[in-house]
């Protein structure tokens, strides 16, 4: 019975308010250690913090009578309660898409709360040549990759996004990433005689500029080729300025066993038992996508808490500057 009596005290002290920071902050900090997205874990601190700040406004009579420190008090209980909702709704994830390809929703890989409404596949664009610029040293800047939207009536306009210029449809928001890399386009031809276009994406670039090769499964699901892509010089630069960009000379290596054949962009070759023609060399951009529908909410909120701690601290000085009231009589 004494532990019931003591409940609202022990919810509304200041020490478990630092306790569920200290969860939190270990959370965030324990996800990048991992590398694993560990914020769906901040629902039980930030859930916490809202029943937290909502009982000290019960327990304390001064928390409700000073209007300006109640607004604080009240905008954050609901700021960590939304930000606990956000979490149980939020997607995190990443997809890789190359040039000319329409945005697939099936190749996403996310991270999915609980409680997320999945509309992704219902967004639609196809990527369209990217530039990503280099300083000397291989300083990465400014990526500026371009994509077709839809406009409503048949066609598709263009829209230029980046690192700090999402791709925003409905409330998910698409961000270039450093990943990026060159995709060979292939053209394969069955015994039927059924032709099928794809790309395959080698290793990120330049990050593995020794290694631009990966396993291709033929359409026919007969076996799996082994591509490499063959440069004669390397497109970036350590000591100067550069930009990125799909060479124009690079060849294509096919290997099926023992037998390999070596194509030029536009040639063709028989191998696995069918026609391969090598189309070209593309460009794949890496996203991150973020979703999480209470981010307008949460700056919302977060004006009131700090239009409410302002309200407080003016309320605060302008006391102290008038000073007490002079009580006395007039001297003549």
């Amino acid at each position: 019975m004494s532990m019931l009596r003591r409940l609202p005290a022990l919810l509304a002290s200041l020490k478990l308010t630092l306790a569920l920071l200290l969860v939190a902050a270990v959370v965030l900090l324990w996800g990048r250690v991992v590398e694993q997205d560990l914020t769906r874990l901040l629902v039980l601190p930030f859930g916490g913090l809202a029943l937290n700040l909502l009982a000290a406004i019960h327990k304390h009579e001064r928390l409700r009578r000073q209007r300006g420190l109640l607004v604080f008090h009240v905008g954050l209980a609901a700021l960590a309660l939304v930000a606990a909702l956000g979490r149980l709704m939020s997607l995190q994830g990443h997809v890789e898409i190359a040039e000319g390809t329409l945005f697939d929703a099936s190749a996403v890989v996310a991270n999915v709360a609980p409680f997320h409404a999945w509309t992704l596949d219902r967004a639609e664009f196809v990527q369209g040549p990217f530039i990503i610029r280099y300083d000397p040293g291989m300083q990465r800047r400014e990526t500026d990759s371009t994509v077709l939207l839809p406009d409503g009536q048949g066609g598709w306009h263009e829209k230029v996004v980046g690192d700090d210029r999402p791709l925003v449809i409905g409330a998910y928001r698409l961000y270039t990433t450093p990943n990026k890399g060159f995709a060979p386009v292939l053209t394969w031809t069955g015994a039927d005689g059924q032709s099928v276009t794809g790309s395959v994406h080698l290793p990120s670039y330049p990050m593995n500029y020794e290694n631009q090769g990966n396993e291709w499964p033929l359409p026919d699901g007969s076996r799996n080729l082994v591509v490499w892509l063959e440069m004669p010089t390397q497109v970036f630069d350590e000591n100067g300025p550069w930009s990125f960009r799909p060479p124009t000379d690079a060849k294509l290596a096919l290997v099926d066993g023992d037998h390999r054949v070596v194509l030029a962009p536009g040639e063709e070759a028989e191998i696995g038992g069918g026609r391969v023609r090598y189309d070209r060399l593309a460009g794949w951009m890496g996203y991150t996508i973020f979703y999480d529908p209470t981010l307008p909410w949460l700056a919302a909120l977060a004006a009131v808490a700090v239009l409410g701690l302002a309200w407080h601290v003016l309320t605060k000085l302008r006391g102290l500057t008038e000073g007490p009231a002079w009580e006395g009589g007039s001297h003549d």
